[in-house]
């Protein structure tokens, strides 16, 4: 138990990170990707469509990337008061795997012009199912948990 509240603990503090740098991102990210893609590339018309276009879809997503991490960190703390197997947790599980497809669509459509988003769309997917097999094993968790309460 000790060492699922520290693993827990940890990933909470990783979310936590995580959810100030997406705020940090969310003020700085046209000046940031620009300077780092022109650092790169270079500074003509085509890197400049390149900046607008990751930078668009950036924004579109951010909300969903805020979401899904507002979800982890409510199932962490829910991890961390001992309440594991509950059908909060599914519905939890379920809306960030919902995120991550919408992220996949999205960068999916971006894609069609800056080819790497392809990249991330594609981890959206793979991240997304993996958690709706997460959702699946935790609903049937908290199925045999209610079934065996009501086992005298």
């Amino acid at each position: 138990m000790i060492k699922r509240n520290v693993s827990a603990a940890i990933s909470l503090g990783v979310c936590i990170v995580c959810s100030l740098a997406l705020a940090a991102l969310i003020f700085t990210m046209p000046s940031f990707f620009g300077w780092f893609y022109s650092a790169l590339s270079g500074n003509g018309e085509r890197e400049k469509a390149v900046i607008k276009t990751v930078v668009a879809a950036f924004y579109i997503c951010a909300p969903f990337a805020a979401a899904a991490l507002f979800m982890m960190i409510k199932i962490l703390l829910n991890i961390l008061n001992d309440r594991v197997f509950i059908m909060q947790n599914v519905k939890f599980f379920r809306f960030i795997s919902w995120c991550c497809y919408a992220v996949l669509v999205i960068t999916a459509v971006f894609g069609l012009k800056y080819i790497p988003l392809f990249v991330i769309a594609f981890a959206m997917g793979v991240v997304g199912t993996l958690l709706r097999v997460i959702k699946n094993i935790m609903q049937s968790a908290v199925e045999l948990r209610e079934e065996n309460d009501l086992t005298i």
